[in-house]
Formats: C-alpha cells, structure tokens, sequence
C-alpha cells in the first residue's frame, strides 16, 4: 500500500466515524442545531468521502479544437467503447463518455468526475449527466444516456431537439459527467483553450486552470503543430512559469497515421517535428524549457485500446495492439502525479474542509458543556464576565474592518509603486529584439514569450512585487491576529468559557460574494485553495502573475505588404515594406506600455480581492466568537433563572460524550493533513 493509498484509507475511515457524529448530535434535543442543517452537512461528509476516494488529481485537457480531448478523456477512464457496425467496411464505431468527431465539438466546458462507489449516485454505464444552465445550478439529466442525448447539451453540432423538451431553449454553461469504476481517481477537465468568445465560458476555463494539478496538451499525429497553436501553448508556458505545474505532452490517434514516410510510420515523423517545435520556441536561458517540454510528445490511440477490449471480449488475443495503443504509459505518468504529492494535496484539502466542519458544529457543544459545569456559585461572576467580553468584542467589530481595509490600501499603494519601471523593463529586454524582425507570426511568437519570461522573472524576483506583496498578506495576517487578540483577550490558563481560538488561515471563509460567479475576486479563491494548502496566504506570487498574459496584437503587416505590390513599382514596393514594419514595430513597442499599464491595474485589482478574503477570514472569525459568547450568556441566564443543578448534570451527562469524540475528531483531522 502505497503512503497516498494509506492516507486515503485513514481518512475514509475518519469521515465515517464524522457522519455518525453527526448522525448521533442531530438525536439530541438538548443541542442547539437546526435538523435540516445537521442533515445537509451529513450529506457533505458523504460527498468528501466520495471526493476522497474517487478523485486525487485534477487535470485541464488542452489542445486545438477536434484535437481529440473528448475522445482521449473516454479512453482514459476505460469508457470508449469500439462496435463494429455491419454494411460499415469494418471500420466500426466508437462511443464514449463526450461527445466526440472530427469537427469542432466542445461547445462548453465540459468536465467527467470519478465518483467510486457512492451509493447516492447512478453513474454506470456512460455515467450520469449534469447540466448547468445560464441561471440555474446543476440539473441532473439521466445516466447512461445515447451519445446523441449528450451531444445535444455539449457538443457544437448537436441537435437541442434530442434534448429534454423544457432545455430546449435554455442556454448550456457547463456540462459534467459523473462516472463509477473508473480507471483513474482523476478529474478531467475539457477545455476549448485559455480564452473563449463566450464570457461566461471563458470565467469557467480560467476557474478550471486554476484548479487544475497538470495539463495535458493533446494535438493530432496526423499533422504537426502549427503556429495557430502558438498562443494557447505561449499561455500554458506562462502558466506554468508562474505556478510551477507540470505538462503532459500527448500525441494521439496514432492508429490513423501508420503509412510509411521517410522509413518510418508518419507519426514519429510528427513526433519529431513537434518536439522540436517545442524546443524552438520555447527554448530559455533560465532552465525552464526542460520541466516544461519534459519528455515531450507521448503516442498514443485510444482506438487501439478500446479495439483490443472489443477483440479481448471475442476471446481473441490482442496483447501487442493494447501495448500499442501507449494508453497505459499515460495512467502511469498520471499515477505518478499522483503520488508525487497531488495526491496528498488533495486529501489534505478534503481534511481541512471536514475539519472546519465538524470544528463549526463542535464548539457550541463544547459551550453547553462548560457552561453547565459552572458552579452555581460562579455563575454569577461568569455572567458578568462573559456580557463584559461580549461587548468590547461587539466594540471591536466596529473598527476592525476599517483598520483592515485602510492596511491594505496601504500595502497596496507600496507595492504598485515597481510597476512605474516595467515599460523600461520591458522596453529593455524586448526593443532590440522587436527591431530585429518582421513581425510575422513567428517573430510575434518570439517576442510574446521572451515577453512572458520577462514578466515572470521581473514579479517574483527579490525586489518584485508578487514576492513583496506575499510579505505585506503575512503583515496583514499578522495584524488581523493582533485585532483579534485585543477583542477576544486571552485564555492562557484555559479557565475561562468560550475561550478564544486562533484564527486558522488554512481555513477561509465561504464565500459571500454578491458580484456573481467567478469574477475576480472568487477566482482569487479558487488560486489560494489550489496552488497551496495554507488558504488565502497560500501562491501569493502565482495569484497575481496571470494579469498580463500578454498576447500580442495581430498587426496585418503582411497584407499592408501584399498591396502595396500590387500598384507600386519594385523600389518603391520595398521603401513602403520597410515602412509598413517599421510602423507596426513602433506600435508593438508602444503596446509595451499599454500591457505595463493594464498590468498594474489587474495587480492592484487582484491584490485587493486576495486582501478583502484575509479580512473577511478575520471579520467571520470574530462574529463565530461573538455567536459563541451569545449562545452561552444565554445559557448562563438560564441557569441563574432555574437554579436547577439537576438538569445540568443530566445535560452534561448527555453531551459531554458527544463533545470529547468531537474533540478527538478534529485532532484526527489536524494529525492527518499536518503529516510530512
């Protein structure tokens, strides 16, 4: 057993032993929890088990449309299926999770879950379908359904008539495919590319980048990359200059490429070529281009596979076209992601969210014990004490966000200052090099990714400001942690109820954001629970690096060219080419300043949303404490009134139990996700 699959099984088990709890505390009528609350957070744990089990890796599938993504997500979880169809030449069929063809079929993002065996869910099959629609959360379709059902949702060629009558006109977000038994406890995310004409799909793909462990670029064996591709790579290159994730470089349908070229099957040629295209143009002096090309392109059909299984099925033996096929040389790398510390990464996710949970539903029962152990005679001093830390909290509450805000304002203005020497930081690494071509796409490409290097190396240099602004969040924490301290006090002793616990970046607020799905400041979240494990403090510098993707503009130099030999003789054509270029090598100069310019307003606008989640931690932390010494005056009241010592032992003798697991729980949970 390997130390991911330990970790997963010790988990599980916690989990378990966390529905029960739950299960046991929504019997007592003497705690203060909402039944419908208890029942939905019963439902949640069962969720992070499932989570847990089924699914220790994210991964973005990208790669030029009808590039094989959808085919190749089908293949990998063991669901592409091969029929062969009589009258049909032998060629046969094939179905899969997706939607799939040789035209462009993505028409959303679309996303296939692993799910394991969890009983509330019927994914067998081709697995269970869920749609979101604009306006509306997820709206479960069916399981197993005909491919044709499915392309009606998903795919661009799709007939919406195949859909459910009351969708027909309804607008597609996303689509999500939940699957039982799969090959690999992966989640795969079917992604058109880094940018969308549709807004709202272009929000979820770059809410999916962020989310994702690795990429897998997928391109064709059947032709070799071309500069049509260069900026959704030049995108993944800066992606994964700034995060440090790994790509996977994936050649696929090598079955439809075997003819003999140049003495070898036409996809090695392609192989080759696209390699050393990588190499090419995305060669740096800094080390970068072996973690990101790494072993380059891997062959692979999954034709081949899912073949093999359709002969295997017949009793025929097809050992050599499996082999082949490469399909199982992909998992393996995938499972070594998994083991790397994905794995580990996303359990301990699945341990910090259960224990925030169980954390929020523990300490009122913790309250109710200690209050009712209080002496009668204390309990007046307790009252008092107990309605006097109440208030200088509630005062506290008044100026703390102010405080705050008015700190980070203050940061924010020191570390936007740098960005007044970008333009002549990139004006220094980049004229010399706009100047000495002709800005056709392969000079632009150059330019963009000499461009991206600068930009990277520049933020999170010593002096940069990602690297500057990750020391002003840990200020501002630090400041965060002193206001509370001042409001809640200190309990070094223990002695006294409700005594104040320290605010867990680890563990941020949900959100409660009104501004709509997505926008920048919950992409900001979904940066801080991904690129690390340690909350809103977590990938400071990567948060703040995507600003500037810096794609160029297309200037039509060579059309401008093609005209003006069309009605100008031979020395005048060449004086107006050099002018033609001269201009747009100008104008890509003064775009420097533009992006330098754009790029602090994006840096100041995601430095404060990053910033507003460490206040808002700071602002739910203090009014959990001031529910909690609510909760208890009440409590202390009540006694006073009752005067009832009877009652309070029986009370305590019924909770107290479900208050010491709880508390044990949470120590679980804390060992788990702090293990090395």
């Amino acid at each position: 057993m390997t130390g991911v699959e330990e970790t997963r099984d010790d988990l599980a088990r916690l989990l378990g032993r966390c529905e029960t709890w739950l299960e046991t505390l929504g019997n007592q009528d003497d705690a203060p929890q909402d039944v419908d609350e208890l029942a939905a957070d019963v439902v949640r744990i069962r969720s992070l088990r499932t989570r847990a089990l089924s699914t220790l890796l994210n991964v973005g599938m990208l790669g030029r449309q009808s590039a094989g993504k959808s085919f190749l997500i089908s293949g990998l979880q063991g669901r592409l299926e091969y029929w062969l169809v009589d009258g049909d030449d032998d060629e046969g069929e094939y179905t899969g999770i997706l939607p799939s063809s040789a035209n462009p079929t993505t028409a959303c993002p679309s996303t296939v879950v692993p799910v394991g065996d969890d009983p509330s869910v019927n994914a067998s099959g081709r697995g269970l379908l869920r749609v979101k629609f604009d306006g509306s959360d997820w709206v479960e379709i069916g399981s197993d359904l005909p491919p044709a059902v499915v392309a009606s949702y998903g795919a661009a060629d799709g007939k919406v008539t195949d859909r459910r009558r009351e969708h027909i006109n309804r607008r597609v977000l996303e689509i999500e495919v939940l699957i039982s038994d799969a090959l690999l406890p992966v989640k795969l995310f079917d992604l058109p590319g880094s940018e969308s004409p549709d807004g709202d799909h272009d929000l979820i793909m770059r809410g999916a980048w962020a989310e994702a462990d690795c990429f897998i670029y997928v391109t064709q064996a059947t032709s070799a990359l071309t500069v049509n591709e260069l900026a959704l790579v030049r995108d993944l290159y800066a992606h994964h200059l700034q995060t440090g994730k790994r790509v996977l470089w994936v050649l696929t349908g090598i079955d439809r490429a075997t003819q003999r070229e140049h003495g070898q099957a036409a996809w090695r040629n392609v192989q080759a070529t696209d390699n050393d295209y990588l190499r090419t143009h995305f060669a740096d002096a800094g080390g970068g281009l072996a973690a990101f090309v790494g072993e380059g392109f891997l062959p692979v059909s999954a034709a081949w596979e899912a073949k093999a299984a359709a002969e295997e099925a017949n009793g025929n033996a097809t050992r050599n076209l499996r082999q082949r096929s490469g399909m199982d040389v992909l998992r393996d790398r995938l499972h070594q992601l998994v083991e790397s510390g994905a794995g580990d990464r996303h359990l301990v996710q699945v341990a910090d969210e259960t224990r925030r949970l169980i954390r929020r539903r523990h300490r009122p029962i913790r309250d109710i014990v200690d209050a009712h152990q209080v002496s009668v005679d204390e309990l007046a001093a307790q009252q008092a004490a107990i309605a006097e830390r109440l208030e200088r909290a509630e005062s506290a509450a008044e100026g703390m966000r102010t405080e705050l805000a008015d700190e980070l304002e203050r940061a924010i203005r020191v570390r936007q200052r740098p960005f007044a020497d970008l333009p002549q930081e990139l004006h220094r690494g980049l004229d010399q090099l706009i100047d000495g071509g002709k800005l056709d796409t392969e000079h632009v490409h150059e330019i963009d990714v000499r461009q991206v290097q600068l930009y990277t190396q520049w933020m999170v240099g010593p002096d940069g400001p990602a690297t500057g602004w990750q020391r002003q969040l840990e200020q501002l924490d630090a400041k965060g942690r002193t206001l509370l301290r001042l409001a809640l006090g200190d309990d070094a002793t223990g002695s006294q109820l409700v005594s104040p616990e320290p605010l867990d970046s680890r563990l941020p607020p949900p959100p409660a954001d009104a501004r709509g799905a997505m926008s920048v400041y919950s992409l900001v979240q979904i940066a801080a629970g991904t690129v690390g494990v340690a909350g809103p403090l977590a990938g400071g510098a990567a948060a703040l690096m995507t600003s500037l993707s810096l794609a160029s503009v297309a200037l039509p130099v060579g059309a401008a060219v093609a005209a003006a030999i069309g009605v100008a003789k031979i020395t005048e054509v060449l004086k107006e080419r050099e002018s033609v270029i001269q201009k747009a090598r100008n104008e890509r100069k003064r775009m420097l300043d533009e992006q330098a310019k754009q790029a602090r307003a994006d840096f100041v606008e995601a430095a404060r949303s990053q910033g507003q989640l460490l206040i808002d931690a700071v602002e739910e932390h203090l009014e959990q404490h001031r529910a909690r010494l609510h909760a208890t005056l009440a409590q202390i009241m009540d006694r006073v009134d009752a005067e009832d010592t009877v009652a309070s032992r029986e009370l305590v003798a019924r909770l107290a139990p479900i208050e010491r697991t709880g508390r044990e729980i949470i120590g679980e949970l804390r060992d788990l996700a702090d293990r090395p």
